[in-house]
């Protein structure tokens, strides 16, 4: 048995249909033994009729053919392109949908930026001047590369990390047969 506040809560829904086929049964039940709530039950339905009473007579005075043929016109009236265009295009610029621009303008302006790396042998992308160097650390032995693009040049360096050697240098040497 439902108690007398949910039932007023509901009760509205229930008397617009709105309200699953358990719960209605257990509004109707409620309502046949409560007389607080069907006293609610039924100031709420005189206050609906009234309502109803009230539109129905205002509606009476509203001219709605001037509202029916202006939509009539407005469905059979032929926009020019540029504005159907606009119209198909809105909805891809709402503030929610732009979430996707950011990402695109990123990964542009990274695709052009790494172009060269991509495509170098496309005579459009611009080499002039241009060299890299890599480096790269490994277990302390390094390794330099560097390209020159216009002479087509790749020079490889090996070498010992020189902080390395200044450490090992600095600290002291332990003999493991001290002599006094």
């Amino acid at each position: 048995m439902m108690k007398c506040e949910a039932v007023r809560d509901n009760l509205g829904a229930w008397l617009d249909g709105e309200v699953g086929h358990p719960e209605a049964d257990q509004i109707r039940g409620h309502l046949e033994g409560c007389p607080a709530c069907l006293a609610e039950k039924k100031r709420l339905d005189q206050l609906q009729s009234s309502l109803q009473e009230v539109l129905r007579l205002e509606a009476a005075t509203v001219p709605f053919e001037l509202f029916w043929n202006g939509v009539e016109r407005r469905i059979a009236e032929k926009l020019p392109w540029r504005l159907q265009l606009l119209d198909w295009l809105r909805p891809v610029f709402y503030p929610g949908r732009l979430a996707w621009a950011i990402p695109v303008v990123i990964v542009s302006i990274l695709g052009l930026l790494s172009l060269d790396q991509i495509l170098p042998e496309w005579p459009w992308v611009n080499k002039n001047n241009r060299t890299a160097v890599e480096s790269i650390d490994a277990f302390g032995f390094n390794v330099a590369v560097f390209r020159e693009y216009d002479t087509k040049t790749t020079v490889i360096w090996l070498f010992e990390n020189q902080d390395d050697e200044e450490q090992s240098s600095a600290e002291p040497i332990q003999d493991d047969n001290p002599t006094f």
